[in-house]
């Protein structure tokens, strides 16, 4: 993933500082099956000790995701590294 961008705000109902990293990759062949062509767009929810911690120095780096498992059984961003985009 390709970082385009991201934002820091309060959540409206509890005012929870958050931060979101808008990042863009290439469509799958699965997703030009399903009719989506060229790139997409994905936001990723940074995980509590990581908001504000971004700063523009990221914007055109390689997001990189690493998942763990959440209590629920469902993979949730437990942390992330960038790398220089080739």
């Amino acid at each position: 993933f390709q970082v385009l961008g991201f934002r820091n705000f309060n959540r409206k109902s509890d005012g929870k500082a958050m931060s979101i990293v808008t990042c863009m990759s290439a469509c799958t062949p699965q997703d030009n099956a399903a009719g989506t062509y060229g790139n997409r767009v994905t936001d990723f929810f940074l995980p509590d000790d990581k908001v504000g911690t971004l700063g523009v120095d990221c914007i055109g780096q390689e997001f990189v995701p690493i998942y763990g498992i959440n209590g629920f059984g469902k993979p949730q961003l437990e942390n992330f590294e960038f790398k220089k985009w080739s």
